[in-house]
Parts: C-alpha cells; structure tokens; sequence
C-alpha cells in the first residue's frame, strides 16, 4: 500500500492498494481509515483528515474464499511552523542578473534578439546583466597623453583577431536598454595588450591555466599589467564607459577592473596581487572621481581556497586611500553550497561578508556556474543561492552565461531559447524578490530540510518568500506565522515536472504544501 498527499487544506491522501489473486477472483477491499471511518471501497481511495495528528491506516482485502489479507501504512498530518519576524531585517537586494548575449561571442551570432531580451527581462526577471570590456577596445594607444582621451581612437569594429569587437555587443545592449535593464555591470578580462609584459591577451599558451604568485620582478612573458601603464588603464576605463553610454544610453553601474586577477590563463586574463590591485585601484578611482564618472568600482572577482581571496579584497579594504573608491566586495561563488549554520561553505560567505561589512561595503555575487543541467542541478544551484542569500547577505547574485549556443552545464538557456530547470528555479528568485527588497528573518526547523528566505520591498508594497524542500521524496506541509503577512500570497512552484507553475492563491492561515524536491516562491504585492 502507498499513500500520496495530494492536498493540505485539508489533508487529503490518496491510498492505492496492490493486490492478485491467483485464481483471479474479484476482491474487495475494506478500509479502516485510522480515524474511526471504515468503508468498502476500491483498490483506491482518497481520505481527508484533520491537521496535526499520526494515523495508522489498514486494508482488509478479500476473494471471499481465502483468508483476507491486509496491510497498514502510517501516515502524518503534522505540520512545520515557519516564522517571520519582520522586525529583524539583513542585507537590500540590487539584483540577479548574468553574463552575455544570446550566442557567446566568441561565436558567430546572432548575439540578440527581441525574444531572447524578452525572456530575461520579462520571464525570468533579470536586472542586472553583466558584459566584458573587448580586448580589441584600444588597439594602439590613443596617444602618448592619458589625461587627453580621445574617444576616436577607441575601436568599436575592427577585428583584430581576438573573440570580438565592442560592435559585437552594442545591439544587444541598446535592446536589453529598451526593455527596462535596470544596470549594466563589466569586467575587464585583460587590458590592452600593450599594457601588459608579454604583449598578449593572455598567457601567451593554448591551453594552460596557472595561479602564479605576482612579480615585481616581470619578464617578456609576465601576464601582468605595467605598473607604468595604471594611467593608460585608467584612461581605457572612462574611454569604455563613455562609449557604451553614447552608443547605448546605459550607464555603466559598476566595473571589475579584473577578472580573477590571481589566474593566469590561456584565454583573456592578467595576473594581479592584492597589493596591485589596490594600487591600480587607486588611480583609477580618482580618475573617475575627477572626471565625474559616478560608476562603482567592485572587486576582487576571485576565486578559490578562502585565504587567496582575502588577500586580494584586504590589502584594498585595509588602505583608506584605495577603500574610498572601492564600493562593492565581489566573489564568485563555485562550490560554495552548504545549507546549515554549521557547514564550512555558510562559515565561508559569512567570512566574506564581514571583509567588507565593516566598511558598509555589500557583498556581491558575480559568477557561478557548473550545476548539473538536470533537476538535480536545479536543486544545487537553488541551496547554493539560499546559502549565498541568508549566510553571504549578498546583495546580488549573477549566474555566469545566460544562454550558450549549446544547453550546458554553465548556462540557463541556449540560443534556440530552450530552457534549463536551472532558468527556472533562478526565475524563482529573479522574478520575485526586486531591486529594493530587503531580507527579514524567516526560522524553519533544520530538521525540516526546509530552507526559507523572506523580503519585504516597501517601495513596491510586496513581500516574497522563497521555500526549497529539500527532501527528495516527502512533501512537506508548512504554516507560516508571524505578524504583518499579507491575507494571502501567489504561489509559484518549480518540480521536476512543473516550470515555476502558477498554483493560484494561498492564504496565509492556509497549510502551504511543499512538494518534494522543490522551490517554491510566495508573491504579495500591493
């Protein structure tokens, strides 16, 4: 006998029966319901029965010839309290967002479209997508003055024989303006060439990877950026930023002045210690404070083991002069998923965070990707973004390719606008909690394996919270408590069979049923 709870207002189960007869006579089935109710029924039957209590339920099934058989199943209709203490509040959310175009573009394109746009401004809720600054952007120095910027020079369409050129990007760009992107963020992977020892857009390899410490000591073939050239690269910077604002009308919210600065890679990169890094922030932030360029400057985009990412962040953090300029600590988050106040990985985020609370400066989540593209992938990716959210305080989350011309495991959709289940349960998020919501308490059992996150945006007069069951074969039965919620929710739910589905309304006295495996998004606004 198996026993399906198919609704939680009331609790509504559904008993199936599986039984033969050798002689294959016709059985009959009695059933006691646990409760006091007995009945003939069916193989299968459906029961409701009040909240809160254990029932052990039997079947009597019978030829009437031989000896009836029968079986018990014991079932539950006990539910968990999650409560919501609005007046406890953490960090305000500035977006979810990621990386590209519709092709990568390093590809042939087409990189936009007016479906692709659609789909991530008005489906999954997007606002902040994140670019690249072209490795193609200033050929040759403009001249030998990098207080005189003149923004001819710059290259917006001459192939040179790297991935792409900046024209590759502008369409797209004007396109997602269109639609409603609320900010622009890019990260530089590599300076000009010519700005850097070797000359080359990355190591110089086809194929190597490597963490080299930073020399004061460079080469020919040194991967790093001229300490002789920090004016150059600041000019490069405000050149970009003012482009993209003429050619496109967006303002660049914020710029990583480099990618990952302690890889050195085969592909578009350039090595940088903590101590480097401040000082080129150094200039380039009193550039932009001297030309009036409001755009943030956010670091250390790193990644890896937690003690090689500090020292990227703490030598900036640690100097008044560099700390002024710098408004965003930034990380990427690979293999960071623990879902428990005890796991390493939440201990992680909230080491991260703290660098940088110290100085009111938010922590953001720039780059994540390799999650299985099954829905056990979706499930990861979802506990990995609660980790981030609730133990990181992060401000933004941004996956790293939005579409790739292949479904991968590092993007959410591929240009043929197939969707992934990672699409959707980022959709979950995405959508639901906007600019401007800021994180109130929400307490689940840990026992539960129900991992909540609550908001409330007083701006748009909403409250969201995201519920991830993470029992993969149980459906879990909640009731929300706690003063100011809404009469009633939207509910929104993601499965292995269900695409961030509109279930209707909920209210907020009512059981919430949590089907196995899922997330599940609660909505009020207005």
């Amino acid at each position: 006998m198996s026993a399906e709870l198919i609704q939680a207002n009331p609790f509504t189960f559904r008993f199936t029966a599986t039984a033969t007869d050798q002689e294959f006579d016709p059985l009959t089935y009695t059933w006691d319901f646990g409760e006091g109710t007995t009945r003939s029924g069916t193989a299968k039957e459906n029961f409701s029965y009040p909240a809160d209590r254990d029932y052990t339920v039997k079947v009597t099934v019978s030829d009437g010839k031989s000896k009836p058989a029968e079986t018990t199943i014991n079932i539950s209709t006990r539910t968990t309290t999650i409560t919501v203490d609005a007046s406890k509040t953490f960090q305000t959310i500035e977006g979810f967002g990621g990386f590209g175009s519709q092709k990568e573009y390093w590809a042939n394109g087409p990189f936009t479209s007016d479906e692709y746009v659609n789909s991530l401004i008005n489906d999954l809720g997007l606002t902040i997508l994140r670019d690249n600054v072209p490795t193609s952007f200033e050929i040759v120095n403009d001249n030998n003055d990098p207080f005189v910027t003149d923004l001819s020079k710059f290259n917006l369409s001459t192939d040179i024989g790297h991935d792409e050129t900046l024209n590759d990007h502008l369409d797209h760009l004007r396109k997602m303006k269109a639609a409603g992107l609320q900010k622009l963020i890019a990260s530089i992977w590599s300076p000009a060439p010519w700005m850097k020892h070797n000359n080359k857009v990355g190591n110089g390899t086809q194929n190597q990877n490597s963490a080299p410490g930073y020399t004061t000591s460079p080469t020919t073939n040194t991967n790093q950026l001229k300490t002789d050239m920090y004016n150059e690269f600041a000019e490069y910077c405000v050149a970009y930023i003012r482009i993209i604002k003429r050619e496109t009308g967006l303002d660049v919210y914020a710029l990583s002045l480099q990618n990952e600065p302690r890889f050195s890679q085969f592909y578009a990169s350039c090595v940088h210690d903590g101590a480097a890094l401040r000082d080129v922030i150094k200039v380039v932030g009193k550039r932009f404070r001297d030309e009036g360029i409001a755009t943030k400057i956010f670091l250390p985009e790193d990644v890896g083991f937690l003690q090689g990412v500090e020292s990227m962040v703490k030598p900036t953090l640690d100097d008044a002069q560099a700390r002024q300029y710098a408004s965003i600590v930034a990380v990427h988050g690979y293999d960071l998923n623990g879902v428990t106040v005890a796991s390493p990985n939440a201990q992680t985020w909230q080491t991260m965070y703290n660098w940088g609370a110290v100085h009111n400066k938010p922590l953001w989540m720039t780059e994540t990707s390799g999650f299985k593209n099954d829905y056990y992938g979706a499930m990861a990716l979802a506990k990995a973004m609660y980790t981030a959210i609730r133990f990181g305080n992060v401000s933004a989350w941004l996956f790293w390719s939005l579409s790739t011309t292949t479904l991968d495991d590092y993007s959410l959709m591929n240009s043929a606008g197939v969707k992934s289940k990672r699409y959707y349960v980022s959709k979950n998020f995405y959508r639901y909690i906007r600019p401007g919501a800021v994180r109130i308490d929400i307490t689940a059992p840990e026992e539960s394996k129900v991992y909540a996150l609550a908001f409330q945006n007083t701006a748009q007069n909403s409250k969201t919270v995201v519920l991830i069951n993470d029992n993969k074969e149980t459906s879990k039965a909640v009731r929300l408590s706690g003063a100011a919620l809404p009469a009633n929710f939207k509910m929104y739910v993601t499965t292995a069979d269900d695409d961030t589905k509109d279930a209707g309304s909920v209210n907020t006295t009512d059981i919430v049923l949590l089907p196995p495996n899922s997330v599940v998004t609660l909505y009020k606004e207005n």
